[in-house]
C-alpha cells in the first residue's frame, strides 16, 4: 500500500520520525478506540509502517557515513570528537543535513514545527491507509479484538525500536552537520558527496557494462561449443553409417561364399 502512496507521506514522515517525545495526545478523524475499525486499521497501518522505517533507517546510515567519511577525508575526526558538538533536534535541519531540502521545496511541503511523537506518526499511517484503501476485516467477538490488540501492541514495540535507532543516527548526522558548519566545511562536504556519488554511479555503471560484456561473450562461447558438438555429433553419426553399411556389405558377402559351397 505504501509502495503507491503519494510523496507526502514520503518526506514528511522521514523527517517527522526523527525526534520525538514520547506522548498520547493526537487529534484526527480516525473512528474511535473502543471500536474494532480502529484496531484493524491500526495493525494494517503498523504492517505497513515497518518497511519503511526500515528503509529510512537505512538510508540514515547512508548519510552517517557520508558524513562520516568527509569528517575522515579533512582530517578532523579528532577535532570533531573533542568539540563535544550537540545539535538542537529539528525536522528542517535534518532535513538539509541529508540533503532533502530541496524535495520538500520542489514539492511545497512545509516541515512541522515540532517533530512528531511515535502515537501522532502511527495515527498520521492510519490515516493515509483510510485515504489510499483497506481490506475490512470482520472481527468475531471480543476474543478476536483482544488478538488483534495484542499483535498492535508487539508491532508498536519494535516500530519504537526501529525509530529509536533512526532518531539516534539522525542526530549524529545533525552532530556532524553542526560541527562541518562551525568550520565552514558543510558546503564542500556536499559538494564532495555529491562527486562520490557520480564516480560511484560511473563505476557501478562501468561494471554493469563489463558484467553485460562478460555474459555476452560467456553466451557467445556456449553457441560456439553448442555449434562445435553438434558438428562432431554430426561426423559420428556420418562415421556410424559408413561403418555400418561396410559390416552390412561384409555379412552379405561372407553368406554369399557360404551358400554357394
Amino acid at each position: 500500500m505504501f509502495r503507491k502512496i503519494n510523496v507526502l507521506f514520503i518526506l514528511l514522515a522521514l523527517a517527522a520520525t526523527c525526534f520525538a517525545v514520547d506522548s498520547n495526545s493526537t487529534d484526527s478523524g480516525l473512528p474511535g478506540k473502543e471500536t474494532s475499525e480502529y484496531w484493524v486499521i491500526r495493525c494494517q497501518a503498523l504492517t505497513e509502517l515497518t518497511p519503511f522505517l526500515t528503509h529510512a533507517r537505512a538510508e540514515a546510515k547512508g548519510h552517517y557515513d557520508a558524513l562520516a567519511h568527509y569528517i575522515k577525508y579533512i582530517e578532523k575526526g579528532k577535532d570533531f570528537l573533542a568539540s563535544d558538538i550537540e545539535a538542537v533536534p529539528n525536522p528542517a535541519e535534518y532535513a538539509k543535513a541529508i540533503g532533502k531540502s530541496e524535495e520538500f521545496v520542489e514539492k511545497n511541503i512545509e516541515l512541522p514545527e515540532k517533530p512528531m511523537t511515535l502515537e501522532q506518526l502511527v495515527e498520521f499511517a492510519m490515516e493515509f491507509v483510510l485515504e489510499e484503501g483497506y481490506a475490512p476485516t470482520d472481527v468475531n467477538g471480543p476474543e478476536e479484538l483482544k488478538l488483534i490488540k495484542d499483535i498492535c501492541r508487539r508491532k508498536v514495540v519494535y516500530v519504537k525500536k526501529i525509530r529509536n535507532e533512526l532518531r539516534k543516527v539522525a542526530q549524529e548526522c545533525m552532530d556532524m552537520k553542526a560541527y562541518l558548519e562551525s568550520i565552514d566545511q558543510f558546503e564542500a562536504c556536499v559538494k564532495y558527496s555529491r562527486y562520490q556519488k557520480v564516480e560511484k554511479e560511473k563505476a557501478e555503471k562501468e561494471r554493469r557494462r563489463k558484467s553485460r560484456g562478460e555474459r555476452a561473450a560467456k553466451k557467445r562461447a556456449r553457441i560456439e561449443s553448442q555449434k562445435q558438438n553438434e558438428w562432431s555429433e554430426r561426423q559420428d553419426r556420418i562415421r556410424n553409417r559408413y561403418y555400418d553399411r561396410g559390416r552390412n556389405y561384409n555379412y552379405r558377402n561372407r553368406r554369399y561364399h557360404y551358400n554357394r559351397w
